[in-house]
This record gives C-alpha cells, structure tokens and sequence, in this order.
C-alpha cells in the first residue's frame, strides 16, 4: 500500500514539475501583450529594465 501511495505521489507531482516556469536566473520567453489602448508591448521592448506584470479580472 505504501509503494502504491508513493507512486500516486510522484505521478501527481509531474505536471507540475512540467509546468514550471523559467527558474532564477533564467530569461522569461517573449511575448506580446495589448494594453488599455489596444497599444502592443513586447517583454523584448523592455529588456534590461524591471518589469511587473499586474493580472486581474474586472465584471
């Protein structure tokens, strides 16, 4: 029984392992997001620079 909960374990542990993002250290990917006036922004325009991305649900 012990066997047959640790395995349940480790296989329930895998998708978030695989879901993880870039570590410490590591460059985040790029990608493009509009603004509040539908204005494009790339994480590449902003390389070097501290960015905070805010995500929230309005309605």
């Amino acid at each position: 029984m012990r066997k047959y909960l640790l395995v349940l374990a480790v296989l329930a542990a895998i998708p978030a392992m695989l879901m993880a993002g870039p570590g410490v250290g590591t460059l985040a990917p790029d990608f493009t997001l509009p603004d509040s006036a539908s204005v494009n922004h790339s994480l590449y325009d902003y390389s070097g620079k501290v960015v905070a991305l805010l995500f929230w649900q309005s309605g």
